[in-house]
């Protein structure tokens, strides 16, 4: 499709900047044959900030790239812990509908945390012409607790936020935000993943999964992944694993972090190195070396379960 314009979104403040262009830099490295509109979402975006992107998105790949600085009102009813990692900008993919412009009738949102190892035209030509969104399930969409909480039945599963093709017109047509807003002033106290919480308990029923391949999330690798995920789900990982398309990082251990134990954190790093923080490594205290020294051992001799089942390296 020669005119086809593919429109990824993804929000981010000046903390993150660096992570958002190494996500970026994978996309648009993996996504040279398509014309790409980035639209950033950063309010605290120093002029630095957004020129390191522009020298990245608009310089070295020569696409479109336009910032949106969202009202201060739109977080208002929003809170996150002030103690996690999870900022309170991860809300914004829940009002894309109206922080972009009307003319954009869809988009991908992808988060920071993540990279693309290849073409995501195919997940952009997904058909959401009947539903708000498609999305990859999410690694603890078999935990009852979820539904428990959300109230609306466990047949519906539950998505990952991370990775998600909106449909605007009809978020638009069906006045997502103002339900979304709703649901926040009369049931905060259910939602502990935050918008991923909020965007399930109102999308559940009007939603679509995707192939795991599009949102690789930490759990799909873990060796104890039954435990996470209904039965059909493990299953139907086994082909998905063999090529994935997007790798996400889920959960508090970034590759930045030098805890991270990651399969394909290596991955991370082969496109940091395509940025302004080529070579940058975390540091590992000699403590947690032998710690992993001692933990490697343990598990040689079968004292210590593994943690992550075996892939070969992309």
């Amino acid at each position: 499709m020669a005119n086809e314009v593919i429109d990824v979104a993804c929000s981010t403040d000046g903390n993150y900047v660096k992570y958002c262009a190494v996500m970026l830099t994978s996309l648009l490295e993996n996504n040279r044959e398509s014309r790409v509109r980035v639209h950033v979402i950063g309010p605290e975006l120093t002029d630095a900030d957004r020129a390191q992107l522009a020298a990245i998105v608009e310089g070295r790949y020569g696409q479109s790239l336009s910032f949106h600085v969202p009202e201060a009102e739109k977080l208002m009813s929003c809170s996150v812990s002030e103690n996690g990692y999870i900022s309170l900008a991860t809300y914004y993919r829940v009002f894309l509908g109206s922080i972009l412009p009307p003319e954009i009738k869809r988009v991908i949102y992808l988060d920071c945390d993540l990279i693309v190892n290849g073409s995501i035209a195919d997940f952009w030509r997904t058909d959401v012409s009947a539903v708000s969104v498609a999305g990859v399930e999410d690694m603890w969409s078999g935990r009852k607790m979820i539904y428990d909480r959300l109230q609306y039945p466990d047949s519906y599963s539950y998505f990952n936020a991370g990775v998600l093709l909106f449909n605007l017109e009809k978020l638009r047509a069906t006045d997502f935000e103002r339900r979304a807003l709703d649901y926040l002033s009369a049931h905060s106290e259910r939602l502990v993943l935050y918008d991923q919480d909020l965007l399930n308990a109102l999308l559940h029923e009007d939603k679509l999964f995707v192939a795991h391949r599009w949102n690789v999330q930490d759990g799909f690798l873990r060796r104890r992944r039954a435990e996470r995920m209904p039965a059909a789900s493990v299953e139907r990982l086994k082909g998905e694993l063999e090529h994935p398309v997007i790798v996400h990082y889920t959960g508090s251990k970034k590759p930045w972090h030098y805890k991270s134990q990651h399969p394909w954190r290596g991955l991370y790093f082969r496109y940091l190195d395509m940025t302004p923080w080529r070579g940058e490594r975390p540091v590992m205290p000699l403590s947690y070396r032998v710690k992993l020294g001692i933990d490697s051992v343990l598990r040689a001799c079968r004292l210590m379960p593994v943690k992550y089942l075996k892939f070969k390296q992309l």
